[in-house]
Formats: structure tokens, sequence, C-alpha cells
């Protein structure tokens, strides 16, 4: 008799423990990720995003100027000239800024996009005017100047309907300019870059260079343009 109840229990408590085991542990109720954990990690990724294009600036800004053109072999052995052109700007909007390194010769402009450096532009005046005496960046867009004695020549660059687009014009071709290689007026020109209107302000100054290491060691945001 004894036998037997001990024998019921048994059962009545090992189907009462599998009772739960219904459900698989894939089936399991998984514990919901809260707000403030997806906001850490979106954090997260864009803080790795910001360092991967400081790190990649970095890297071409040691490069000195061997990554510049120089279309008229003005530039010396060194490469970058003593004094340059630095600075980070936003064009597209996009949050990461495009990056301006450059000397009184040419420009270029990089960007930072999927993992990678990317060289958007060189920029520098044509043949004829050599040299970029002023530089602005003035409503998001980038303007050389080359100082004539009769006058200067322009070369512009900026995004416009979701592209980069650049333009050149010189008061010596007083109707005429170029936007992305084509032919076209100089209100066309102006209507985008609004030479014209040039404030001071908006100039931008050639800062000098370490010339034993190039690596640059500032803080971005006293290059932000």
């Amino acid at each position: 008799m004894n036998k037997k109840i001990f024998l019921f229990c048994f059962l009545v408590i090992a189907l009462t423990g599998c009772s739960d085991t219904g459900k698989s542990p894939a089936a399991a109720e998984q514990p919901k990720e809260s707000p403030t954990a997806a906001l850490v990690q979106e954090s997260s990724v864009g803080t790795r995003q910001e360092v991967s294009w400081q790190t990649a600036y970095k890297d071409i800004i040691s490069h000195g100027g061997g990554h510049l053109p120089d279309p008229y072999k003005l530039r010396g052995e060194d490469g970058l000239n003593p004094s340059v052109y630095l600075g980070i700007h936003d064009f597209n909007g996009d949050g990461i800024p495009e990056l301006i390194l450059g000397d009184g010769i040419s420009l270029s402009v990089y960007t930072y996009e999927n993992h990678g450096l990317k060289k958007e532009a060189d920029l520098y005046e044509p043949e004829g005017w050599y040299i970029v005496n002023e530089l602005y960046l003035q409503n998001n867009c980038l303007i050389l100047v080359s100082n004539g004695s009769d006058g200067c020549g322009y070369v512009g660059y900026t995004w416009l309907n979701g592209d980069y687009i650049t333009g050149t014009h010189d008061d010596y071709n007083p109707d005429r300019a170029y936007l992305n290689d084509a032919v076209t007026t100089y209100k066309a020109f102006d209507d985008i870059f609004h030479i014209t209107k040039l404030e001071d302000n908006c100039k931008k100054s050639l800062i000098k260079r370490n010339t034993e290491s190039s690596e640059f060691t500032g803080d971005w945001s006293e290059v932000k343009w």
C-alpha cells in the first residue's frame, strides 16, 4: 500500500515539473530592449563613424602634398607649401564634413563614405591664372580667387541638386563661364556662387603647418568652416 502511494506521488510531481516544458527555449519570451539601450547603441555607431572620418582625414593630412595636383609645376620638392588651407565643412548635409586641404597652388576636397576616404575634387585656377590668392567659404560655396592686373579668375565648388558642382569664370571673358566643364553664362555662374558678394568675414586664412611632422594634432572644431 505504501509503495503504491509513493509511486502515485512520484507521478504527480513528475507531471507537475514538466508542465512548463511545452515552450521551447527559442519560443520563450525575450526581454525587450529598453529605449535607453537602443539610444546607447545608436550613439556608439555614430561615435565609431566619427572616429573613422577623423582617422582617415588625419592620415591624408600626414601625407603632406603628395596627393595634391600641381598642373603648372609650381610646387617644390616638399610637396605641400609651408602654409596651408585646412578646413572641414559639410557641403551635402549628411553629417560627415568634407575635408578641404591645399595651398596657394591647388586644393583637394575629400569625403568619407562606405568606410573609406574618397577624393571628390581637385581645384586649381585655369591656365594663365595659376595662383590662388584668396579663398572663401560662403553660402555653402568654396571659392578660389586669383587676382590679376585687370580682373580676377574664379573657381567655385558646392553641392547643388544632389551632386557636387564645380564652376570657373574669369573677368577677361566676362560673358562666359563653365559649370562642370560645360560652357554657360556668367549669370548662371554668379547665380550659384555669388562672386560679386564675397564678404571679408568669409575669407579663409593660410595656417603654418608643422614641417617636421605633418600629423594633425589640433581640435577639429578649430578648423570647422
